[in-house]
């Protein structure tokens, strides 16, 4: 099973465009490499959100990661990424997840909303009937 991660949408900028996912950085400038870049691998679930603690969680994107080697000629560290669908989506009642509303990027522990990510993905990326 793939693993799902949440990127903030202020944090995403041009991350569509590019076909990619970028790993954030630190206040020194520096990548933030501790933790983030060895669980992202082939085939994880990543996904721009936009929330705000006193609202819902909107979903913007959803991507799946096409390789573990960062693409040449960038300035910064970023993964290739297919986005596959694109739109809004909202979650309700999900007080929870709204705690890491200010996260870069983070992994997304929350089943609900893994299945509503799920669902969002085309056929190809769906698990068989039989599971």
């Amino acid at each position: 099973m793939a693993t799902f991660f949440g990127i903030d949408e202020r944090n995403a900028q041009g991350y569509l465009d590019r076909h990619a996912v970028c790993l954030p950085h630190l206040p020194d400038g520096s990548a933030d490499l501790h933790g983030i870049v060895s669980p992202i691998r082939h085939e994880d679930i990543v996904f721009i959100k936009q929330c705000t603690p006193q609202s819902s969680l909107r979903i913007k994107a959803v991507g799946v990661v096409q390789s573990d080697f960062p693409l040449a000629g960038e300035d910064e560290i970023c993964l290739p990424v297919e986005w596959v669908w694109k739109g809004e989506k909202v979650l309700d009642n999900l007080d929870e997840v709204l705690s890491l509303c200010g996260e870069p990027l983070y992994e997304e522990h929350n089943i609900t909303v893994q299945r509503e990510i799920i669902d969002l993905l085309p056929a190809k990326y769906q698990l068989p009937p039989a599971w």
